[in-house]
């Protein structure tokens, strides 16, 4: 299959189950949407193999959302296999959809292989993978905090979120990921600060994306120490983790945007 073909399969496995759940339709059951994200998952990869290893290794802005985006339903796909966090698919979907859409419209070319060895492609898969682990965090916090707004609001109810799970099987679910990504993206640091010229290939250089992702870091630190020692949960956690994702957005994503898209480097 060639990109097009790729780019419209997923875009429509992906809108269908999402069309069905907005209007609620009991034609396509929860199994059928299940079914549907599954096949958009193996086209969504398909076009990630396509666009990010065409002539090389075209890691760029673009191409990152793609690999992220994927991550993100990918777990979501993995977690809700019993249907047990009705809504979190909006959360999901709908900027997989958006990324889909203005994938061609963004694309660009920077290419890594010329400098790849094998301790650059791990340290890059290690960072992506954690970047997306926290941005599924991120999700997934603001899915809990709508949920706690339903229970706190019994009389206006969001009736698009709701979930089978208790909100203490939630949170540790939560930072059970948070953990997760909070030490891929301690790896990250360690092997692109300390070890740069090592790993990376090239000489260590201060920049607003290392001094975000240290901030990014220290507040996912502060986050879990207080998870730890002070059993924080609920709103406190909630926008701690925010925080700490959009720091850590300006490191890594809205440096490459700006670059790649603003001034087209």
């Amino acid at each position: 299959m060639n990109y097009w073909t790729l780019l419209f399969a997923s875009l429509i496995l992906y809108l269908i189950p999402g069309f069905s759940l907005i209007a609620k339709t009991k034609k396509i059951t929860a199994r059928h949407n299940y079914f549907l994200l599954s096949i958009g998952l193996v086209t969504h990869i398909a076009l990630i193999y396509i666009s990010l290893f065409n002539q090389g290794i075209n890691l760029n802005f673009s191409n990152a959302l793609l690999v992220i985006s994927w991550i993100t339903l990918l777990l979501f796909w993995f977690m809700n296999r019993n249907n047990s966090y009705e809504g979190l698919e909006y959360l999901t979907l709908l900027p997989a959809i958006i990324i889909l859409i203005f994938h061609p419209f963004i694309y660009q070319t920077n290419y890594v292989s010329d400098y790849l060895s094998i301790n650059a492609a791990l340290h890059i898969v290690i960072a992506i993978l954690g970047y997306s682990l926290l941005a599924f965090g991120a999700i997934f916090s603001i899915f809990i905090l709508l949920i706690q707004n339903n229970l706190h609001s019994p009389s206006r109810p969001t009736e698009f979120f709701k979930s089978k799970i208790s909100l203490l099987a939630m949170e540790k679910v939560l930072f059970q990921i948070y953990w997760i990504g909070f030490v891929s993206l301690t790896i990250t640091l360690i092997t692109g600060i300390f070890f740069s010229e090592e790993f990376l290939g090239i000489p260590l250089e201060i920049s607003h994306k290392i001094i975000f992702s240290i901030l990014s870091w220290l507040v996912y630190g502060g986050l879990l120490l207080g998870r730890a020692r002070a059993g924080w949960r609920g709103k406190k956690a909630i926008i701690f983790s925010l925080s700490a994702f959009i720091l850590l957005f300006l490191s890594y994503l809205g440096s490459k945007f700006v670059l790649e898209i603003i001034i087209g480097n």
